[in-house]
């Protein structure tokens, strides 16, 4: 199946029809599960440690708000963000942009590095994307962000061109 720079068709909204947004969730699980897996192993492997965004989270809210969040609600957040938010960040993105796949979900993935390391390390009182902390770390996670907007992409458009050809 081919894709183009023009699958983002002109009736889509920046709000997904419900059919649209059951596939977005399917990348989204698609994506985070290779995340995960890279977040753990790969980099663990090559930066001597895992990525862990929970980690982040708790620090953000701790930093920001003086709260402690329990492990389980930061995972719970990073998963929820992983499976619902990014995606529906790629969907609105990939619409407003025009832009279709593969290059948009390449450079959402982009994105949520920037978002996470960019925008979230700092206000969790880190580097801005941990420059001067782990630079190996930071890589691992922009390819494993990369990764992630592409497998997002690729799942949910898929999804939809089946469903259009039904």
């Amino acid at each position: 199946m081919s894709m183009t720079f023009t699958d983002a068709r002109p009736q889509d909204g920046l709000v997904p029809p419900a059919r649209s947004l059951w596939h977005l969730m399917l990348g989204g699980f698609a994506a985070t599960g290779f995340y995960e897996v890279w977040a753990n192993w790969p980099t663990a492997l090559l930066a001597g440690f895992p990525l862990e965004p929970p980690a982040l989270i708790k620090s953000l809210f701790h930093h920001q708000l003086g709260l402690h969040v329990p492990d389980v609600w930061a995972k719970a957040l990073h998963f929820l963000t992983g499976f619902l938010f990014y995606p529906l960040g790629y969907w609105i993105v990939s619409r407003i942009l025009r832009v279709g796949p593969p290059a948009a979900g390449w450079l959402w993935g982009v994105a949520t590095y920037f978002i996470a390391l960019g925008v979230f390390a700092p206000l969790a009182g880190l580097p801005f994307l941990l420059i001067g902390e782990n630079g190996l770390l930071s890589l691992m996670s922009l390819i494993g962000h990369a990764i992630y907007g592409h497998l997002l992409a690729l799942v949910f458009e898929t999804q939809e061109a089946r469903a259009r050809s039904a």
